[in-house]
């Protein structure tokens, strides 16, 4: 097992960060561009467009989203996600918006563009029991059009200084383990090489580990021997994977002396908050927010007939899979603030500061 998660990592989490690495150091003081790549955990929308079921576009997704009134946007949470709030953070006017609501010709000039598909992973059969969702060499297409539609509308000098001056999250590898080792039918642990690689703009990369998805409701509903408590088997397994990425990562850095790459381990801060949920106020952990009822639907996301708690800051999960968003605020000043037990090799607050943001 240990080789194929091997395999995930170097080849394909390996060759996309150096896709994104490209010029040379510049010094913009205003709010930054957000290019986000990634699953549902920071979905903002894009599989509303998908012949999927992995959509969060009907009630009750979305009731505390204050920006669309209490609306479902596509987001998988009765709230903000963690990347919006890191948006905030930066002090961001607006949040990148789906790619797949935008024109062809877009160039994301207005606050950036957000990629990232439900269901989707670093293999690109990743999430096929879903149906469509967008794989992570789709959403790196998408990003080229997006640079190139920015060179064209601008200049190459001008496009390139806004996006050495971007940020690019990638929150991806949940669903790969979910999917093709965990899932009892049609995952396939086949790897599918990734042959383009692309010079990509970027100076500001923030990787996200894959978080302890043994401790999901729904994982814990599957491995029932466990007693509802988290399933150490997924978790040690996303572990493995973990170390495995945090060593790349950690190799990397000092052949790229004027990249900023942080390394968020979103594994040990949502762990960490889990076990010390009561000092956060927080009572359920082994049940989402919001659930359906009935054997095997209570695996998909909710609908309009699902129900929900009245109180969500209770909850660490909003639904089978997703964190609730008070959960995520409570991650964010972690990886605004934390030390490095949080992130490394220092906190995005810190990083902001070096780069003049």
């Amino acid at each position: 097992m240990s080789n194929h998660i091997r395999i995930i990592s170097f080849p394909s989490i390996l060759w996309f960060v150096l896709l994104l690495l490209r010029s040379s150091f510049s010094d913009a003081k205003t709010v930054p561009l957000f290019f986000i790549f990634g699953d549902s955990l920071v979905d903002a929308g894009n599989n509303n467009y998908l012949h999927t079921i992995a959509k969060a576009n009907v009630k009750p997704y979305g009731i505390d989203y204050t920006p669309s009134g209490g609306k479902p946007t596509g987001r998988f949470c009765n709230g903000k996600t963690f990347l919006d709030l890191t948006v905030d953070e930066f002090g961001g006017s607006c949040y990148p918006p789906p790619s797949l609501s935008l024109s062809p010709d877009d160039d994301g000039t207005l606050c950036g563009v957000n990629y990232a598909s439900s269901g989707g992973g670093i293999l690109n059969d990743t999430g096929a029991l879903f149906l469509e969702r967008i794989s992570m060499d789709a959403q790196i297409d998408t990003y080229a059009n997006t640079r190139q539609n920015m060179i064209t509308n601008l200049g190459r000098e001008k496009a390139t200084e806004l996006l050495k001056n971007a940020v690019f999250p990638i929150v991806v590898g949940s669903n790969d383990f979910l999917d093709n080792f965990l899932t009892p039918i049609i995952g396939t642990r086949e790897y599918i090489p990734q042959d383009r690689l692309h010079s990509l703009d970027a100076r500001f990369i923030i990787i996200w580990n894959v978080p302890p998805i043994g401790c999901m409701p729904l994982e814990r509903k599957m491995n029932p021997w466990y007693g509802g408590k988290c399933a150490d088997s997924a978790n040690e397994l996303v572990s493995d994977y973990n170390k495995k990425l945090k060593d790349m990562i950690t190799e990397l850095r000092p052949n790229l002396s004027e990249v900023t790459l942080l390394f968020v381990d979103a594994y040990y801060v949502l762990y960490d908050l889990l076990l010390h949920k009561s000092d956060y106020g927080i009572k359920v952990a082994g049940e989402g927010c919001c659930t359906n009822v009935g054997p095997v639907v209570e695996l998909f996301p909710c609908k309009e007939t699902s129900t929900y708690c009245e109180d969500r800051s209770k909850y660490a999960f909003w639904d089978e899979y997703h964190p609730s968003e008070f959960v995520n605020r409570l991650s964010v000043k972690r990886y605004m603030d934390g030390d490095t037990k949080h992130v490394l090799p220092f906190n995005i607050r810190r990083a902001m500061k070096l780069r003049g943001f």
